[in-house]
């Protein structure tokens, strides 16, 4: 037990400091910087000179500085505060994580500053849960520190965005579902204050929930979802999927996203996906999804024994990430380290499985060879 408690902090520990002492300060910091600014009733020149007032305080090595302002999209959002303000409706609907911000700035710390500690400090949680969801399973938890590594939780430990967040509790909703408790529907609900996209999820664990028998409150959990996510977007002046689609992988980074022409071409949505699949094939998320595949693919029927581990673990997991992929053929692998590392652990334990089971045959086979 008490080694069990020393990899749990020892794991956990090691990525909250990483996270606080090795920042990325990806140019979303800006973006988030901003969008808390606004929040404070900052607008036009006022917010650019806030955000980047503050960013250059952060930031204080000049190069580090420069890397967030040069490049023709990054120094005209830099230069013209309307191409700043045009950039916050990609942000704002992230509610929760500006909101800590802004409570963080109470406690002492720069709006910059938090965007990275509130990253650190729910990788950290989400070690912890994912620790939770490993022992719940037949795979020891010595091999947490591994799964962590692997799946990227120091990345996302690192960075000025939610996805630590968004991490934190789809790990809490999974962890929930196989305790079958009622937490689940209460993270379903409010996926999309944190990363909207996640709506993806509140979905597919409602759906489960649904089928589990707890139609009425599942509906209830999705229809919340589904509000929230609408009244988050329109709140934020959120331009779209198209407008996002064609903003991220049509017409990369237009410094006036208002003013973006939509493309008609099927070519232009078809290439995103060419370079989403060759980034995949060198990730290390392509090794856990095949492997997984594989197990699957090879033993359906023995690892289907545990339901609740097949769906919790494998199942929901690999449809977030692949209709997420569909949707948003990004290769920010970042979104997916909740659902690689709990496909990553599905497949430790049916290998765990498939040996214990092998093992028995074994026995039973030496027994039978006795008594003959």
């Amino acid at each position: 037990m008490a080694f069990r408690y020393l990899i749990f902090v020892a794991t956990a520990t090691a990525i909250l400091i990483y996270g606080i002492m090795e920042p990325e300060r990806n140019w979303d910091m800006v973006a988030y910087v901003a969008a808390a600014y606004q929040k404070d009733g900052y607008r036009g020149a006022d917010l650019t000179q806030e955000t980047y007032g503050e960013i250059k305080k952060e930031v204080s090595e000049k190069p580090f500085f420069s890397q967030l302002t040069t490049g023709e999209y990054r120094e005209t959002v830099f230069k013209d505060p309307s191409s700043l303000e045009q950039q916050l409706p990609f942000y704002s609907p992230r509610v929760v994580y500006i909101e800590l911000i802004r409570l963080f700035k109470h406690l002492g710390l720069s709006y910059a500053q938090a965007t990275y500690v509130i990253s650190a400090i729910f990788a950290s949680l989400s070690v912890v849960v994912l620790g939770l969801i490993i022992a719940e399973t037949s795979v020891s938890i010595a091999i947490l520190p591994v799964v962590v590594a692997l799946t990227g939780y120091w990345e996302i430990a690192q960075l000025s965005t939610p996805d630590a967040m968004a991490c934190f509790f789809s790990l809490l909703g999974i962890y929930s579902l196989i305790r079958k408790g009622k937490l689940v529907f209460f993270v379903a609900a409010i996926l999309p204050l944190i990363r909207t996209d996640f709506i993806l999820l509140s979905g597919l664990l409602m759906i489960f929930t649904y089928r589990q028998g707890d139609r009425y409150i599942s509906l209830f959990s999705l229809l919340s979802a589904a509000a929230i996510y609408i009244s988050v977007n329109k709140l934020a002046g959120n331009y779209g999927y198209l407008t996002l689609f064609n903003f991220t992988f049509i017409r990369p980074f237009n410094p006036y996203p208002e003013n973006i022409v939509i493309s008609h071409q099927v070519g232009d949505y078809l290439i995103p996906y060419a370079r989403l699949l060759r980034s995949l094939i060198s990730h290390p998320h392509a090794l856990v999804y095949a492997v997984a595949l594989y197990l699957f693919w090879l033993n359906g029927v023995k690892v289907k024994g545990d339901k609740v581990h097949f769906y919790c673990l494998f199942i929901l997991p690999f449809v977030f990430s692949a209709a997420h992929m569909l949707l948003f053929p990004s290769d920010h692998f970042r979104f997916f380290v909740f659902s690689a590392s709990l496909i990553f652990v599905w497949s430790l334990a049916v290998i765990a499985q498939l040996k214990a089971q092998d093992r028995a045959a074994k026995i039973r086979h030496e027994q039978s060879a006795s008594v003959r």
